[in-house]
């Protein structure tokens, strides 16, 4: 079994939060200790009814209004140059280590392996209806 190292502090602090709770529980009056008072004032924060209820379709509103937004051009650029930094370094990659892919590349199992892959999942884009009934 693991066992954490004992730690007095967090006992100690793990005391007061207990204190707390059952202070509150049982509506003692303050303390003097302000350590104690401020975990008093959590459980009495905690204890509150939320003051607001989402509404049922919450997040489709959210989603409604996110779509509306027409000025998303910043992320629109932003998401087209990490595609362009994310093909320097594939092409990068390519390049630096390409006498491993022609090593590869000269198997020709593993060149079937790859396109039966890369075929699937371009049938699978393709034809989507048709991956989604046999899935």
């Amino acid at each position: 079994m693991n066992h954490e190292p004992h730690d007095d502090a967090k006992e100690r602090e793990w005391a007061l939060q207990e204190q707390a709770f059952k202070a509150e529980r049982l509506v003692l009056g303050a303390a003097d200790n302000t350590k104690l008072e401020r975990y008093r004032t959590v459980m009495r924060a905690l204890r509150q009814p939320m003051d607001d209820e989402l509404a049922p379709d919450f997040a489709h509103n959210v989603a409604a209004s996110v779509m509306q937004c027409d000025d998303m051009k910043l992320e629109l650029y932003a998401s087209w140059a990490l595609l362009a930094v994310l093909a320097m370094m594939l092409l990068g990659v390519l390049v630096r280590y390409s006498a491993v892919w022609m090593r590869l590349a000269s198997n020709p199992w593993l060149v079937a392996l790859a396109a039966c892959v890369a075929l699937s999942g371009l049938l699978g884009k393709l034809w989507p209806e048709h991956a989604a009934s046999r899935g």
